[in-house]
């Protein structure tokens, strides 16, 4: 398992998969920053705006970067016409664990530097709202992690049958166009659109908009618990349908 996960680690580097993982999340903060509030009175409640519009922004970018991680993953065996003879030098069993295990990790990394980053522009502009207490932002990260694995493993199952990266990126755009649209709809059809999951388990909602005074005023709404279990559940059935898709390939 352990050369697995080596020779995994060789691939990300030639694929420059750092990179990636590095320009998602700084994409995110770079857009909420530009967008943050700079009035003395906006920033009493502006970490309440950042969080509310962070979930908004990984709807756009993360179903399409869960698609390139994920395709870029697999799209190296298809190129190099490999899966046959890593097959002979290695069971399915350690490929997809050592493949599952890489994707983890690079949605953790993404997902940490991205949280890491809102403290970083509280900083940097100067917000006057006490950060979240920890909890809140455990869940916040929980959240984001949770719905990325489930959207990376369904374009990893999708990578694995088709045989072609193409599929899952247009898949991925299309995730990203449905997940924005479902923000804009009656909250119950966010449930239907899971590429769009950020924005109804986020508990940051507008409570009120002063359109003479332009004024936002935010709440903050129970944690979303059976939301984010069904979330991570159908993260799991997506893992063990990429594994049974690998498991059962001809090559």
């Amino acid at each position: 398992m352990y050369t697995s996960i080596r020779a995994e680690l060789q691939k990300a580097r030639r694929r420059h998969d750092l990179i990636v993982c590095l320009l998602v999340p700084v994409m995110a903060l770079l857009w909420c920053q530009s967008a943050a509030p700079t009035g003395a009175d906006e920033l009493a409640s502006a970490y309440s705006a950042l969080f509310y519009s962070l979930p908004i922004i990984n709807t756009i970018l993360m179903p399409l970067a869960m698609a390139i991680l994920a395709s870029r993953l697999w799209d190296v065996e298809v190129k190099g016409c490999t899966p046959k003879l890593l097959y002979t030098l290695q069971s399915r069993r350690s490929l997809f664990a050592a493949k599952a295990a890489l994707g983890l990790a690079e949605i953790f990394l993404i997902v940490t530097l991205e949280a890491a980053g809102a403290p970083l522009i509280g900083h940097l502009q100067h917000y006057t709202q006490p950060y979240p207490a920890a909890g809140q932002a455990a869940y916040l990260w929980g959240c984001t992690f949770a719905v990325d694995c489930m959207i990376f493993f369904s374009e990893l199952l999708l990578t694995v049958l088709l045989a072609n990266p193409l599929p899952a990126l247009c898949v991925g755009i299309l995730g990203t166009l449905l997940g924005l649209f479902s923000a804009f709809m009656p909250a119950w059809v966010g449930y239907f659109v899971p590429w769009g999951y950020f924005i109804p388990l986020n508990p940051y909602r507008i409570a009120d908009w002063d359109q003479a005074n332009k004024v936002v005023t935010y709440m903050i709404v129970p944690f979303q618990w059976p939301l984010l279990v069904a979330t991570v559940v159908l993260a799991g059935i997506l893992f063990f349908a990429a594994w049974y898709a690998m498991r059962n390939k001809e090559v």
